[in-house]
């Protein structure tokens, strides 16, 4: 039936086992470093490996950008067909592009029941690029 209305609990010890915080990071940490890791190997080879700081970081933040560029119009693409929700792609995907589409689904309305949050990001992460080589 349960417990009476006069069982007080407070001096039991809690049955439900405690989680400790785990000072690994998570999935989607990876994925990041990854993306920079290989933004940066791809900088850096781009430049035949000479040490000239700005073309390494105008190299990084071109490749960075046509990176996630990529996955944004995937992700896009696959948004048109059902696929499973559970699908370890699509999961990686959305790892990878939910921090550049949300802060825009926030500001930018949908057109009638059309999301084009991903239009928005593909022209600002292709923009990135074009201008910072023409700043520097």
């Amino acid at each position: 039936m349960g417990r009476p209305w006069w069982y007080d609990d407070y001096w039991e010890k809690d049955k439900r086992a405690t989680r400790k915080r785990s000072w690994i990071p998570g999935r989607k940490a990876w994925i990041w470093i990854a993306i920079v890791a290989l933004s940066l190997l791809l900088a850096v080879s781009s430049t035949g490996f000479r040490p000239v700081i700005t073309l390494w970081i105008i190299g990084f933040i071109s490749h960075f950008c046509r990176i996630l560029l990529f996955a944004v119009i995937i992700r896009a693409v696959l948004s048109w067909f059902t696929i499973n929700h559970t699908n370890i792609m699509l999961v990686l995907l959305n790892d990878i592009t939910d921090p550049i589409l949300y802060p825009l689904r926030r500001v930018i309305p949908m057109v009638g029941m059309f999301d084009i949050s991903p239009i928005v990001a593909a022209f600002i992460l292709y923009l990135i690029p074009l201008v910072l080589n023409i700043l520097i």
